[in-house]
């Protein structure tokens, strides 16, 4: 669960009062949220992968410029926008996931908003530093510690407005990319921080004026059970594939929302051999004027979308015929082959054989040989041998005879023939996928290196896990929701460095996949691993070496006169980083106290140790000095004064301590005996002038004897 919410960027001090602060600038992760408004969709960007995952609603101008695993960076994006203006007033969300319910991806609850865009935001550099230039239409936000720590397990995601307000009104979206992830072209992206980064930026483009919105569902049914799950696909010319086409089978369809107002293109279907079409239908929601022709001869629709509507088009297919006795299919999503099948007899007789290979583009395969026309009704049992050299690989995971599904022994199945009625089944066979081990290792401590994996040509979420480490220069392999058994292809795999602390931070040191492309480093952002059957397991290893922080502890030390001093001895550091710190002395206590916790630091800075809060007691004085190691001078430091942090490190950790010490003097102190014989030096003047001459006179003789004896 991801709790708490994000807070506009700011100074680094959290100081009040006479509360002791140590923050360590660090320890900030932040992100910079931009919104573009642009003319036309032909005016934007879109994302590495342009297919119907794609949430835009009418087609983007090009494609994106970014490469596999690239920071989202304000130039480029500048230099690819044009016709986009900064849109002020906007806002963004962070959750702990995502999902899509309507017609753009939002992330989970619970979400804290970013707080609106505006202008003149301060840009900042990857540490978080700034540029000393301006982002109109941007707003900075601080992750809290929880949102942070997510980051690092890729589990924070973000979207343009709110779940319930996910697009401004009288936008439409366009695209929105965040941090490396600007694969699929959603509203919802993950926000991971690469190896020594601890800014990131995403942009949102919105289209001004854009048409309202309908959906077109197209559906594909059987009007008979085939026992395995054909997939069937259709020409849509609205479509945003390469190929522009579409799969849908019997238990999903395929949804696209387009701009409202005009023709949404076609549908064609491309009818799998032996199939026949049987029946075409469109039916709409609402009361627009959504229109759909449909030609079931061609098996084409012509579609025109109001806004609002769902047009949802059926088409409905006929399963090949299948000849009296047995007929044998052998289905599979994975191409391979040849199958060998052996029917026995169940009168002793020699078993029947027949070869079927899968062609895993959604079909079955009828197995040809001996001939099972002339069965007579029995149960027959169905072995199947898988190919040869490849036999561990597949399994057989059931049989469908039309509407009866069967349970398979093992790779074998019992098949019931009966007299003058087709039997046909379908053996499916699946074969083991590819897989993929993700490993962590850190030298120099303990921590948590996680990864993102997603199909490199297809839109989606994809998966994540994370290895944390439990020994120096151990491999961990990374847990998480990466499926066991991966498809054949390309993925893209990410490394998401370990999140950094007031002690150091994690450089990544080497990434490498094998099989896999070959990573330069430092500018590694992700490698690609092909999954095969040829060669089905990939290990991906990326490892980390824990750099030292340079450190600053403050101490505030009394000396003197108590009776001189009235409060708290307060000290305040501020650093160029944004660190900050605040070592109290209470009022009571006449020693010393420093910061709650040293300030680190992972790059060169100066700080400004800040004049004490030093209150004083009547006529007392107080005197400051300071002194601070290593320091390449004098161990003197004037307070206030400026100390450079790393400035002479040559890359190297350096521990610095300050130590101020405030001394109180109260003032010179009069014995209690003198105070007393000065209040009576009058008495005898008065005594002389009342007329008493004499007791005048010998009680002055007497002061002036004390006065010489002391």
């Amino acid at each position: 669960m991801l709790i708490g919410a994000v807070a506009p960027a700011g100074p680094a001090s959290a100081r009040e009062g006479e509360t002791p602060a140590s923050v360590s600038a660090s320890l900030h992760y932040q992100v910079t949220f931009v919104a573009r408004a642009c003319d036309s969709y032909q005016h934007v960007m879109g994302n590495r992968v342009r297919d119907d995952t794609a949430e835009n609603a009418a087609p983007l101008g090009h494609d994106s410029v970014y490469h596999d695993g690239n920071e989202v960076d304000p130039q480029v994006e500048a230099a690819n926008s044009s016709n986009c203006s900064p849109l002020n007033g906007w806002q963004f969300s962070l959750g702990g996931g995502r999902e899509k319910k309507g017609a753009l991806s939002t992330v989970t609850t619970p979400a804290a908003g970013s707080g609106p865009t505006a202008a003149a935001t301060p840009a900042l550099e990857r540490t978080g530093q700034k540029t000393g230039q301006v982002l109109d239409g941007a707003i900075t936000v601080t992750l809290t510690d929880e949102q942070a720590k997510a980051a690092a397990r890729r589990q924070l995601w973000a979207q343009g407005g709110t779940p319930g307000a996910p697009q401004p009104d009288g936008y439409g979206f366009g695209s929105f990319r965040c941090a490396v992830d600007g694969h699929s072209g959603t509203n919802a992206q993950w926000i991971g921080f690469p190896s020594g980064a601890r800014h990131v930026f995403c942009f949102a483009y919105y289209v001004k004026a854009a048409q309202p919105t309908g959906t077109l569902v197209v559906r594909a049914r059987t009007s008979a059970n085939p026992g395995y799950p054909q997939r069937f696909t259709f020409d849509v010319s609205s479509s945003y594939a390469a190929d522009k086409r579409v799969v849908a089978d019997a238990n999903t369809d395929a949804t696209l929302v387009r701009s409202a107002g005009g023709a949404a293109g076609t549908v064609v279907a491309d009818t799998p051999a032996g199939w026949t079409l049987a029946d075409v239908g469109c039916t709409k929601t609402g009361a627009g004027r959504s229109l759909a022709t449909a030609d079931v001869p061609t098996g084409t629709v012509a579609v025109t979308l109001s806004p609002g509507e769902v047009v949802t088009c059926t088409f409905t297919f006929t399963p090949p015929p299948s000849p009296v006795g047995l007929t044998l299919r052998v289905y599979s999503d994975r191409a391979g082959g040849p199958f060998q099948l052996a029917v026995a007899d169940p009168a002793g007789g020699a078993p029947r054989h027949l070869t079927a290979a899968a062609t895993g583009d959604g079909s079955a395969s009828v197995a040809t040989g001996d001939d099972l026309g002339a069965l007579l009704p029995a149960a027959y049992a169905v072995t199947l041998t898988p190919p040869a050299g490849d036999a561990a690989a597949w399994s057989l995971t059931g049989v469908g005879c039309g509407d009866q599904e069967l349970k398979p022994e093992g790779l074998t199945v019992t098949v019931n023939v009966t007299a003058s009625v087709p039997v046909d089944c379908a053996l499916r066979v699946t074969r083991k996928g590819g897989s993929l081990e993700l490993r962590g290792v850190t030298i120099g401590g303990m921590a948590a290196a996680s990864f993102a994996v997603t199909p490199r040509t297809q839109g989606g979420p994809g998966w994540s896990g994370v290895a944390t480490t439990t020994g120096l220069g151990v491999a961990a392999i990374a847990q998480g929701d990466v499926p066991a058994s991966l498809a054949f292809g390309e993925y893209l795999v990410t490394p998401i460095a370990p999140i950094s602390t007031a002690e150091g931070s994690w450089r990544l040191s080497s990434f490498a996949c094998d099989p896999g492309e070959t990573q330069d480093l430092p500018e590694v952002g992700a490698g690609v691993v092909p999954l095969a059957a040829a060669a089905p397991a990939a290990k991906c290893t990326a490892t980390y070496i824990f750099d030292e922080a340079s450190t600053l502890q403050l101490t505030v030390r009394f000396a003197g006169d108590v009776a001189g001093r009235a409060g708290a001895l307060i000290v305040d550091v501020d650093c160029e980083d944004g660190s900050s710190g605040r070592a109290v002395l209470g009022g009571t206590d006449n020693g010393d106290a420093s910061l709650p916790g040293p300030i680190g630091f992972l790059s060169p800075t100066k700080c400004t140790v800040q004049e004490p809060q030093a209150p004083t007691a009547k006529d007392a004085k107080v005197s400051i000095t300071g002194t601070v190691d290593p320091n390449a001078g004098s161990a003197q430091l004037s307070v206030p004064g400026v100390i450079e942090i790393g400035a002479d490190a040559a890359n190297e950790a350096q521990q610095y301590t300050v130590v101020v010490t405030v001394t109180y003097d109260a003032g010179p102190a009069a014995p209690t005996q003198q105070k007393v014989l000065d209040t009576f030096r009058v008495l005898p003047v008065a005594l002389i002038g009342a007329g008493l001459v004499g007791i005048g006179l010998l009680i002055l003789l007497i002061m002036v004897l004390r006065s010489r004896t002391d």
